[in-house]
């Protein structure tokens, strides 16, 4: 392998040449290169028990899965060749502490999701995997400006090579979200109704099947919006976010035969919908859905979406109790 001899320069011109090639590489082979990945992970999954875990019932162990994220649970599906989406639940934070909120809502997952694997990536485990299995990336990667946009581009990686579903911390699982994802392969959710605003589908939640050909589509317009605003840029949004994913969408809509790609409605993952943060007639429930709220009561606002799979309590925006959601 020659991956460590491709240094990436990250001068406009050489990230345009690579996003050439990431275009070839997907129209011409992105399905044969999902077919192959898939293949090779679900036959051969790399596992070592080394630890039981304190915070899990007995029958739950710390596994590691190289690059060494935190792993409470590991499914035997995990060793099943299947096409669909594998039972796995992606969570990440700088490191491993966590505040007790953050905690708690993390549990929900573990109760709703009984023989699945959760995987939990801090920042340390993200560069890892980048490094050791994407290092054509790494120049770019390390010269983010800002935390996260590591983290953003982190999560589309997991999904390259685990498959499995990504949610942000302050997500709460309502139940078990194996009847959602039947025969879906890949699949996003709107935040808002407003499904023409540039940031209706973020990122805080992904689920796909690994090596997905989407996820190429993906990583080919962060670099596309690299070379475009400058890898100096601390606009995520644009860069690595949600305004970039949705480009990323409307080009695989558009390019790809396939029409595998599922965008849920935003009361279906995220319960509230964000825009009611601006809609004077809406404020009262939103605030009440808003961890950082005074207002905030999770009982009531789950009350609002008994439909649900999940809720968001959008608690990375501001600053509350002495912790500032910004990474």
């Amino acid at each position: 392998m020659q991956h460590r001899q491709l240094k990436l320069d990250i001068r406009p011109k050489t990230v345009s040449s690579l996003c050439g090639l990431l275009i070839f590489t997907t129209l011409m082979g992105g399905l044969t290169t999902w077919t192959r990945v898939h293949r090779a992970y679900s036959l051969s999954p790399p596992m070592t028990v080394h630890e039981k875990c304190p915070q899990s019932p007995a029958r739950e162990t710390a596994v590691s899965l190289f690059p060494r994220p935190q792993v409470l649970y590991v499914s035997q599906s995990l060793q099943q060749h299947s096409i669909s989406i594998p039972q796995i639940i992606h969570q990440s934070w700088r490191t491993r502490k966590l505040k007790a909120f953050q905690t708690e809502w993390q549990k929900t997952w573990l109760h709703n999701h009984p023989g699945w694997t959760y995987m939990f990536w801090t920042d340390k485990d993200n560069r890892r995997l980048i490094a050791d299995h994407f290092p054509w990336f790494l120049d770019v990667y390390d010269s983010f400006p800002r935390n996260i946009q590591r983290a953003d581009c982190a999560r589309y990686f997991y999904m390259l090579h685990f498959g499995g579903c990504y949610f942000d911390l302050d997500f709460e699982s309502l139940k078990n979200l194996g009847p959602l994802l039947l025969d879906v392969q890949v699949a996003l959710a709107y935040m808002t109704q407003d499904t023409e605003s540039e940031l209706s589908i973020p990122n805080a939640f992904v689920a796909s099947v690994p090596g997905h050909a989407f996820w190429w589509y993906v990583i080919k317009h962060v670099l596309m919006a690299v070379a475009s605003e400058g890898i100096g840029s601390h606009d995520a949004h644009r860069i690595t976010g949600p305004i970039m994913l949705k480009k990323a969408v409307a080009q695989y809509q558009t390019l790809s035969p396939m029409q595998d790609l599922t965008i849920f409605p935003s009361d279906t993952i995220y319960g509230v919908d964000y825009s009611w943060r601006y809609d004077p007639a809406m404020l009262s429930k939103f605030l009440s859905c808003h961890a950082a709220s005074q207002e905030f009561n999770s009982t009531e606002c789950k009350l609002s979406f008994p439909g649900s799979y999940s809720i968001t309590y959008w608690s990375g925006d501001l600053t509350w109790n002495g912790w500032v959601g910004e990474r």
